[in-house]
Formats: C-alpha cells, sequence, structure tokens
C-alpha cells in the first residue's frame, strides 16, 4: 500500500479517536451552562430564554448523562429564584426588562449547536456532547476550507493547525473553536483578497467574543493595501471582479452579525452588554497583564505556542529575499491584529480562568500570526517545510509536557517551568496577579486586595504577592514588631507588589505613613471634598487637595490614594507641591514622586477631574469624581537615600 494512502488512513485514525475522547470527555465547562440551557430553549421552544420547563427537561434526562455531564439542574432552579427575588446576575444568567430569564452571553453559538442536541438528547446521552459535537464540525470544516484555499497544503500542515488550539479547547463547551476558526479563516480570506469574507467571518466570530470584529475594519485596510501596495500581496488577484451582490452580502451579513450582540442586550436589559459592564475592568488594562498575555511562563501566547515562532523563524530564514519581504508585511500585520484583539480581552475579570496550555483569549487572537505562518509554509520547498513542521510538533508537544506536571487542571497550577524559576529566579517571573493566585492556591479564587500569596520552594519562601496598601499583612512570614523586606521588590501598575527572594523581616514598622480616612483622622483635607462618608470621602468640583506633613528626617518616594472612581470618570490629574505628574489612574498602584518633591516637610497635592460626574439622584447636587478611603506615603529607605 502506498505511503500516503498509510498517512490519510493513520491521519482518519487519529481523528476519530481525537473525537472521541472528546465526546467523552464532554461535561460543564467555562460558560457552558449558559450555552446548554439556549440551545435547550430553541430546541423546546424557538428561544434562548431560559424557562423552569427547561429545567424540568434537564431534570428528565436519565441519570448517567447527567453525571457524565456534572449538570445538577437545581442549580438552574435556584439561580432563576433568586433572580425573580431581585438577584442581577447568578451562574450567568439574568432577568430582562419584561421579566424573562436570559443568558448574559449571545446565543449564535447555542443556535448553532441546536440540531447536534436534538440528537444527543434523542439518544439519551451526555447533553454536553452536543457542544463538542458542534466544536468538531466547525474543526472539521474550517480543514476542509484550509485544503481547498491552500491545495499545497497537507497533513502536516493541518497538524499544525489542530495543535494551535483546537487540540486543547474542543472538549471546551464553549466557543472558543468557533471564534479561533473563525478568525483563522478570515485571515487566510484576507491573504485571499476576499475581504468580503473576510467581514462575513469576522462578524461570526464577533458575536460571541467582540474583539474579533477588529477584523472588519482592517479587511478595509487589506483592500487599501492591495490597492496601493500591489507587490505586497501574497496571492495574486482572481480572473475577474467578484459578483458585487455576493460580496454585498457577506459584508452586510457580518456587520449584522457583529451588531445583533448588543441589540440583543439593549432589548432585553437596556446596555449594550451585561458582560462589559458588570465583568470588566479598565483598571485591568496594564502593560503588565499584557506582557503576561504574550509571554507568561504558564500560559503567553508564544511561549505556549512555540510552534508558532518557531514556524515564523524557519520560513523567515528560507524564503527568497522578494517572498520575504512581502511576507514580514503580512506578519507585522497579523501581529498588529493579535494586539488589537488582545487589549479588550485585558480588561476581563476571570481573564485566566480556564486557560488550557494557553489562556484561551490567546487561542483565537493568535490565529492571524497562523494563518501568514501556513501561507508561508507551502511556499517553501519539501524539505524545509517538514523540518519547520517537526519542530513545531516537537516544540508543541514539550511545552504541553512541561505545562502538566500534577492532576490538577493547567490553569490552577504552575508549570515545571515556571515553578522553576519561581523556586531558583523569582525576580524574572512576575506574573499577573490572577495567575499568581490561582496557580498557587490550586483553586478558583476571586483578587482582593486584602489576599496574601506566598510561594515556597524546596528551601522556603521565595516570593510573596499582595497589595500595596496591605503592607502590614505579611502572609505569616514575620512575627510581631517586625516588617517584610525583599532583596527585590516589583510593583505591579494594578497596585499588586512581589517581593523576591531573599526575603527577611526588618524589626520595627513598615517604613510608611497610613492615614485611614473616617474619625480621628489627622486634618489632611483641604479645598475641594464633600463630607465624611463612614469610612470614605468624595472629591467635589474640577479641584481636591489634601496637605500631608511628613515626619522628621524622612523623604517620600511614594505616594498612594486608595479607593474608587465615580461612574465615568477614569483618571485624575495629579499634582505635589506645584510639579504635575500627569493624569494616574488613583486607587492602583501608588505613584512615584519626583526627586525634586521627596526631601518636603509638607506635601500639598491637587487632584483634578475636567469633568466631575453628577448622581443620578437630582437631589444630589454634588460632582463627583474619586472616593478616597486612605492615603498612604512609603519612605526612601536608607539605602536609597544616600
Amino acid at each position: 500500500m502506498p505511503a500516503s494512502i498509510l498517512a490519510r488512513l493513520a491521519a482518519i485514525f487519529l481523528c476519530a479517536v481525537f473525537a472521541v475522547l472528546c465526546l467523552a470527555k464532554a461535561r460543564l465547562i467555562g460558560d457552558g451552562l449558559e450555552y446548554l440551557a439556549m440551545v435547550q430553549g430553541f430546541v423546546a421552544h424557538g428561544s434562548p430564554e431560559l424557562r423552569r420547563t427547561d429545567v424540568d427537561a434537564f431534570a428528565a434526562m436519565p441519570p448517567p448523562a447527567l453525571a457524565r455531564a456534572l449538570l445538577k439542574p437545581a442549580m438552574l432552579d435556584g439561580a432563576i429564584e433568586r433572580l425573580e427575588r431581585g438577584a442581577i446576575v447568578e451562574l450567568g444568567f439574568a432577568r430582562a426588562r419584561d421579566g424573562s430569564v436570559h443568558a448574559i452571553h449571545f446565543w449564535m453559538y447555542s443556535l448553532l449547536a441546536a440540531p447536534f442536541y436534538a440528537l444527543v438528547v434523542l439518544l439519551g446521552q451526555n447533553p454536553f456532547m452536543a457542544l463538542v459535537a458542534l466544536n468538531l464540525a466547525i474543526l472539521a470544516a474550517s480543514a476542509w476550507r484550509v485544503r481547498a484555499w491552500l491545495p499545497a497544503a497537507g497533513l502536516p500542515e493541518l497538524a499544525l493547525v489542530a495543535i494551535m488550539g483546537p487540540l486543547y479547547y474542543t472538549v471546551w463547551s464553549g466557543p472558543e473553536v468557533m471564534a479561533g476558526c473563525c478568525v483563522l479563516l478570515a485571515s487566510l480570506a484576507a491573504l485571499r483578497r476576499d475581504l468580503a469574507l473576510t467581514v462575513a467571518l469576522a462578524g461570526l466570530g464577533a458575536s460571541q467574543n467582540p474583539s474579533i470584529a477588529g477584523l472588519i475594519p482592517a479587511a478595509a485596510a487589506y483592500a487599501a493595501l492591495y490597492r496601493w501596495f500591489p507587490a505586497a500581496a501574497l496571492f495574486p488577484p482572481e480572473g475577474g471582479p467578484r459578483p458585487w451582490l455576493r460580496d454585498g452580502a457577506l459584508v452586510a451579513a457580518g456587520i449584522a452579525a457583529a451588531l445583533l450582540p448588543y441589540l440583543h442586550n439593549m432589548a432585553l436589559f437596556g446596555m449594550p452588554s451585561l458582560i462589559s459592564h458588570y465583568y470588566t475592568d479598565l483598571g485591568l488594562v496594564t502593560p503588565e497583564r499584557m506582557f503576561s498575555f504574550l509571554f507568561d511562563l504558564n500560559q503567553g501566547l508564544f511561549t505556549g505556542f512555540p510552534a508558532l515562532p518557531a514556524c515564523a523563524a524557519i520560513i523567515l530564514a528560507a524564503l527568497e529575499p522578494g517572498r520575504r519581504r512581502a511576507w514580514l508585511v503580512h506578519l507585522g500585520i497579523a501581529l498588529l491584529l493579535t494586539l488589537g484583539m488582545a487589549l479588550p480581552t485585558l480588561a476581563a475579570t476571570n481573564w485566566n480562568s480556564g486557560a488550557i496550555i494557553v489562556s484561551r483569549y490567546a487561542y483565537w487572537t493568535s490565529m492571524p500570526m497562523l494563518a501568514v505562518c501556513l501561507v508561508g509554509l507551502v511556499q517553501l520547498g519539501p524539505r524545509t517545510r517538514n523540518i519547520a513542521l517537526c519542530a513545531a510538533l516537537l516544540l508543541q508537544a514539550l511545552f504541553t509536557w512541561q505545562a502538566y506536571r500534577s492532576r490538577a487542571p493547567s490553569f490552577i497550577s504552575h508549570g515545571r517551568l515556571a515553578a522553576w524559576v519561581l523556586d531558583h529566579a523569582p525576580r524574572w517571573y512576575n506574573p499577573d496577579p490572577e495567575i499568581f493566585l490561582k496557580r498557587e492556591r490550586r483553586r478558583e479564587d476571586l483578587v482582593t486586595p486584602d489576599q496574601v500569596v506566598v510561594h515556597r520552594g524546596p528551601r522556603g519562601a521565595t516570593k510573596l504577592m499582595r497589595y500595596w496598601s496591605n503592607s502590614a499583612d505579611s502572609g505569616g512570614l514575620c512575627g510581631p514588631g517586625t516588617h517584610l523586606a525583599a532583596a527585590h521588590v516589583k510593583t505591579l501598575a494594578s497596585g499588586w507588589r512581589y517581593y523576591n527572594a531573599p526575603l527577611r523581616c526588618d524589626p520595627g514598622p513598615a517604613p510608611a505613613v497610613r492615614i485611614a480616612i473616617g474619625p480621628g483622622m489627622p486634618p489632611i483635607l483641604g479645598s475641594g471634598w464633600s463630607r465624611i462618608e463612614g469610612a470614605m470621602v468624595w472629591t467635589e468640583g474640577e479641584h481636591s487637595r489634601l496637605r500631608l506633613a511628613l515626619p522628621p528626617g524622612r523623604r517620600a518616594a511614594y505616594l498612594g490614594l486608595d479607593g474608587a472612581y465615580f461612574d465615568g470618570v477614569r483618571a485624575s490629574t495629579v499634582t505635589v507641591n506645584g510639579v504635575e505628574l500627569g493624569k494616574k489612574l488613583l486607587g492602583q498602584a501608588p505613584l512615584a514622586l519626583p526627586a525634586q518633591v521627596r526631601g518636603a516637610r509638607v506635601l500639598d497635592v491637587t487632584i483634578e477631574h475636567a469633568l466631575p460626574a453628577r448622581p443620578a439622584d437630582a437631589a444630589d447636587p454634588r460632582a463627583l469624581g474619586f472616593s478616597l478611603r486612605g492615603v498612604a506615603i512609603e519612605f526612601e529607605l536608607e539605602t536609597e537615600a544616600k
């Protein structure tokens, strides 16, 4: 039997085994309960609404099917009851203005899964198999399209597509595979100059992951590139113009699909997105979180997908100079698209939840770069292609192995590489706080300012993480009358601070002054403040002033203002002793003071809000900006002052 036929048979066998394993492992993961409830609604009554009859339908399923799915219908009953009593969001469901109960995620993915669900229920099987079956169908259709659009692509190229996300996320009961395949095919369509199809696929993906909509204006940018710089195209133009009716329909469908979730939410809840309102925080969008997204040792895009930079490096070295320049242009565009789609995801408050090898956002945002690599690979000779693909598969297998060092899911345990660095060189790994907290605690947990997390290696504690204003808590490392100090301290823009080994306990209190707002506080409030309300006070008007006296002989290094902004106010302009520090996000990391004010005996601080907001209550005439809960002044250490 020819080797090519044997290879195809082996590939079919492996795909069948993969599909069976995924279907066997189907269960409640992530937001799967929402998507499953919407599928049930579509099949039962043609609507994504959650009704008590849907809960009854789940309860009537065979007990073995419910057990395999980890599905407890009583959870949904309880959620509906709590929503009826006035809860805002329960288990991912909310009450609409008309009293009906709906999922906070959009229903497009569930609608596509409805035929699979009807079959699974008819057979009395695990209901989550329907969502996994949809993932498998989307993956198969995408592989067929890749093969059709890139005829030179063979099984190795399709294997590369499979290991770049689907291998890990096909078992997920959510739209990650749908998003990844939409972005991959939209990017390939853009490279092939089929920009109308790019818009349609981007809109479909954006119906579940909104930042994918960024590919829609990107299609216009590609059109400009091909018009003004035709030499940059990786594919020749087609023989004739495409039918304008077909292109117009695809563009309209893509834009409509991208807008539909917002219109749906406005109609039901009176706001464009419940998720962005309740489950995002712009304060989380920091340079450190973007760095973690790309390079985190546990789940970063480039560390978790080493196949991607490996292929890119080999393609770059092997392509002919003329093709290399055009390919580099598109790789640069793909990187920009990846960063553009990633940026909004950084605001998610459950950013790390459920990550498998890489962040789920890293999976689908990386697809533009994979598309460019696939196009580059098919332009190489067979020997070079095989070398690139073998290197990619080997590196990906190696990282997958190192990510699992225990039976715990990978997103709540450190991989081998990260654990080694934390044990032996902790100052070189300062991950996003959510990653560090969950992987150290080995469970889902909320990142709150009172959390103190310690990493202990074979020789004891090597790293401690705490919020900057929580300096009194040493996580049990230091006794009374001492404070924690470290050879290396890293303060993140989010306000979290890492203390890296060697750790020590110095005598006396921490070198700082902390003032809590409330009764008995010193007279630090100048003009521009409202009345004190319990343990906080609002800035009122455009300018608010603080006057902070320092102990003799101490030089101030950092100024921390603990609190939160009023709705619509995002930042403040801060001036200290006449020196403007610029626009700052208060309530996060302490502000580094410039050298010219560090020796002052008094800090005169002005907080400016050009457009303070007014409460919705018409009886309250105040113009509010920032609610101050406390002030902290951290002093220079003696070694810093010299």
